[in-house]
Parts: C-alpha cells; structure tokens; sequence
C-alpha cells in the first residue's frame, strides 16, 4: 500500500473515530427527564456537555468527509480514464461514497438533534418538555464509524481504478509497448532487411567460370600437328 494511502487513512480515521467516541460520550452525559426541572408554567433546561461534545463530533465527522472527497479530486480519481477493471473499480468507489456521505448526513442530523435539545434554555410548559430519548448520539455514532470506512475505502478503490487506467493496457496484459514505432518496417539509418542473408552478387560469381572460347578445353595439338597447322 502506498504511503499517501496509508496516512490519509490514518488522518480521516482519527477524525471519524474521534466523532463516534465523543458520541458514545454524549449518550452517556445526555440530560435525562430528572434533569429537567418542570413548573406550572415552564421548563429549564440546565447546561450540559452534551452540547459540546455533539457538535464537535458533528464538526469531526465533517472535516474526515471533506478530506477524503478533497484528496479524491484533486488526485483526479473520480474521472472516468476507460473500462475493464479500471472502469468497475471507479464505479465501486463512486458509490461506497455516495454511501459514506449519505451515512454521515444522516449521523450530522442526529447530532445536531441531540445537541440542541441538551443546550440550556427554558421553554414553555405548555408546549411540552422534551428531551432526547436514549439512543440517538450512539447511532450518530455508529454512523460515524460506517462513513468513515466507506470514505476511505473509497478513496482506496478509485486511487487503484487511476492508477491501473495511467499504467495502460501493457501492464495488464502482458503485451509490449512499442512507444510508437511501427512494427515490420525497417528504421531509417538501418540497412533494409538486415536480418536476412546478403544477395548473392551479380553475375556469374555463384557458378563455376565458364570455359575458355576455342579449343582450350581440348588436348593441344602435338609437334606435327603445330607444323601442319602453321602450313
């Protein structure tokens, strides 16, 4: 795994951890009915920390979800650069983050719910006292956990879809590059056909030379027939 993988999981990680732990925390310091005092005429809401550890887990589970699309495009991940097992990868990724917005929008709302319903105020009685009922910051945080991992695993699948599509088909099939030369033709600055044998040269240099014209080929003549003949 490369290193920019490995510490943009680390770094989006931690926020999102951060936001589900200070989630469970708020369940457990969230006001309760006991907490509220109740009159004839209103209810008080007394400050708790509920309030600040929602909306800091909402800030967290925001920032983990900015980094990841940040880092996602300006890598150059969500464009679309062929099919094959490029193209399958991308469209994995695309929606393991649509998946992981749509979990963190859904835990963002529960957040801020229970957030607002633990700040200090008083409201009138008769519209009711409410309170957050038991639940809703630890499937905040739950949903946290959930977007974040969809995020990153995202973020994994559409780095590997880039990376495959930039290596080019030669990587993954095994066939080679020929960086632009065609094949079959000869290079300039390179004899034509140098890899098969020289012609043979012209004329009669591959055969036996011919015989000499006359009767060179005949035995010569003795004494008498040299004087005869010279008659």
């Amino acid at each position: 795994m490369e290193m920019g993988v490995v510490v943009l999981s680390i770094v989006v990680g931690f926020f999102g951890l951060g936001s589900a732990v200070l989630g469970f925390i708020a369940e457990g310091k969230k006001l309760t009915r006991a907490d509220i005092e109740v009159s004839t005429t209103q209810c008080v809401y007394p400050a708790n920390p509920a309030l600040a550890l929602g909306l800091v887990a909402a800030l967290l589970l925001l920032v983990a979800q900015i980094i990841v699309s940040a880092v996602t495009s300006c890598c150059g991940c969500c464009k679309s650069r062929g099919g094959g097992s490029s193209g399958s990868k991308r469209t994995i990724g695309v929606v393991l983050s649509v998946l992981s917005w749509i979990a963190a929008a859904i835990a963002e709302l529960y957040f801020v719910q229970g957030a607002s319903w633990n700040a200090p105020a008083t409201r009138e009685a008769a519209e009711g006292c409410y309170y957050v009922k038991d639940g809703v910051f630890r499937r905040a945080a739950v949903l946290s956990i959930i977007a974040t991992v969809l995020g990153i695993k995202s973020y994994c699948m559409l780095r590997a879809a880039a990376t495959v599509a930039v290596a080019g088909p030669s990587s993954t099939t095994g066939e080679p590059k020929h960086d632009g030369i065609a094949m079959g033709h000869p290079v300039y600055g390179q004899a034509p056909y140098g890899h098969y044998p020289p012609p043979p040269g012209q004329g009669y240099g591959q055969f036996p030379p011919p015989p000499a014209q006359g009767y060179g080929h005949f035995p010569p003549a003795g004494p008498a027939q040299q004087h005869t003949q010279g008659v």
